[in-house]
């Protein structure tokens, strides 16, 4: 793997423990609230009696950035796969990479992770029962895995695009990384701009809260324009390969990535504190909070990640598994701590460690049969 690539590599394990951390907390925020009728209509899977307030505060920043610098990352080999596989190639590969994890993640691993929200509603079924109306009266959630089958729309919406206009790769790679890198404080509020036009108008359609569910499928109404946005983004910067400068320790995301952190810092203080006769801006500062945390944390890897350790490059191959089974870990951690009373951080804590430690070692194991590392 290619100096880069491996902070790439390092910047989507890191994403991955931010996703287990940030569903690890869930049950211990403030906010939270469960419904004892309608268990999916409860904060998390799991709410505890012991909460604390800080836990609230970085699931809100973590909201800002997270899925939408995953979408980016996502996108930023696709043109270079592309052009490598050809179009048929690369969509059967990503179905067999995204498609069929997506179907055992939603079929197995899902009724497992939502089971004990059931158990804490007070409902008294088996799990067998629980499995069998999974898909039916208990309307079949598909959780995290709301990412798998969006990026996989994406992917496909990628290569009817370039089918359609078979110059824009090229196009992309000539001006698109050299502008970013020569110009990056054009280049940064033109982001910005076309961030905005992708999330306003999905936000005064369906809200800022709602999300939208068919089955398995489901996702947030108001960033399906904006995830789109980061993807198209992470293609466009990675139009000219993975090796061009603006994805080097040199490049302009590495070289501006404190710029953007102190500006993201400042757009998150204002989401966060922003008087109630001001509530119209709160979509501009959430776009904001999005890009410039998405591009500093991209340019903090790539300045100062060059090359990881052997254990490190072991935990990054795992990382996809991790995502797929995590949830399962979390939720049964949680109920299981139900009735202890340690205080809200020693149980966050607790459940944060054994959901890393389990989902390492249980995907790491199974990518060992055949097959199966080819998928997770």
């Amino acid at each position: 793997m290619r100096k880069n690539n491996h902070a790439i590599g390092f910047l989507r394990l890191c994403l991955i423990v931010a996703v287990v951390l940030h569903h690890s907390v869930l049950a211990y925020c403030v906010f939270g609230h469960f419904d004892h009728h309608a268990y999916l209509l409860s904060s998390a899977p799991i709410i505890d009696r012991q909460r604390w307030g800080g836990f609230d505060l970085l699931v809100r920043w973590n909201d800002t950035y997270f899925m939408a610098l995953m979408f980016f990352i996502s996108g930023v080999f696709v043109l270079p796969s592309l052009h490598r596989k050809g179009p048929r190639r690369y969509l059967k590969d990503r179905l067999l990479r995204l498609g069929l994890p997506f179907a055992v993640c939603v079929s197995i691993v899902m009724p497992v992770a939502y089971y004990p929200s059931v158990l804490e509603a007070g409902a008294r079924v088996s799990f067998f029962s629980f499995w069998q109306g999974y898909f039916g009266r208990f309307h079949w959630p598909g959780g995290p895995a709301w990412f798998i089958w969006f990026l996989f729309v994406l992917d496909a919406l990628c290569v009817l695009t370039v089918r359609l206009a078979p110059s824009l790769p090229s196009y992309l790679a000539a001006h698109v990384p050299d502008g970013l890198n020569r110009r990056p404080v054009v280049a940064v509020c033109g982001i910005l701009g076309a961030a905005l036009v992708a999330y306003v108008p999905f936000v005064l359609l369906f809200g800022a809260e709602r999300w939208l569910s068919w089955g398995p499928f489901s996702i947030q109404g108001s960033r399906i324009g904006l995830y789109g946005f980061f993807f198209g983004l992470g293609c466009a910067a990675g139009a000219a390969g993975s090796q061009h400068t603006l994805l080097q320790r040199n490049g302009a995301l590495a070289r501006h990535w404190a710029g953007a952190l102190c500006l993201g810092m400042g757009a998150f203080g204002w989401f966060i504190a922003l008087p109630a006769p001001f509530e119209k801006i709160r979509p501009v500062l959430f776009v904001f909070c999005s890009v410039l945390f998405c591009l500093a944390l991209m340019g903090v890897c790539l300045r100062f990640v060059s090359t990881v350790s052997a254990r490190v490059n072991t935990l990054t191959g795992d990382a996809y598994g991790v995502y797929l089974i995590h949830y399962a870990f979390v939720t049964w951690a949680q109920y299981a701590l139900l009735p202890a009373s340690w205080g809200a951080i020693p149980k966050a804590a607790c459940v944060t460690g054994i959901t890393l430690c389990s989902s390492f070692l249980v995907t790491h194991i199974i990518r060992f049969f055949p097959g199966v590392q080819r998928l997770v």
